[in-house]
């Protein structure tokens, strides 16, 4: 008997990637636009994000870019409210923002990603 593969559709959706300009993070802006999704792209400098966005609306899919800088929490809130106002939901979280504390990831303590 055969499987079926999963379906990786997003059509209809918006999802949120949090630092969405480079690497992994514009990395699934892409892949989710791809799929179908309307994105919220959260990065630093809305202004250095023009080709990305221009990537996304080319796939036919709406962006939305939010200044986001996740030590920031009232860009957090903004973002999010943002989000909503625009699309009325938001579906899909990526959660890609990295911080690097300085220390062995096995010596991380919560007030390190405070």
């Amino acid at each position: 008997m055969r499987k079926s593969a999963p379906d990786f559709s997003l059509e209809g959706k918006v999802t949120l990637v949090t630092g969405a300009s480079r690497g992994i993070g514009r990395a699934c802006a892409l892949a989710c636009a791809a799929a179908g999704s309307d994105i919220v792209l959260g990065v630093r400098d809305v202004a250095a994000s023009a080709g990305l966005i221009a990537e996304i609306e080319g796939a036919g899919r709406k962006v939305l870019p939010v200044e986001l800088d996740i030590p920031k929490k009232a860009h957090i809130a903004q973002a999010v409210d943002a989000a909503v106002s625009a699309f009325g939901r938001i579906d899909v979280l990526v959660n890609n923002v990295g911080v690097a504390p300085g220390n062995l990831a096995e010596l991380v303590e919560e007030k390190d990603l405070d």
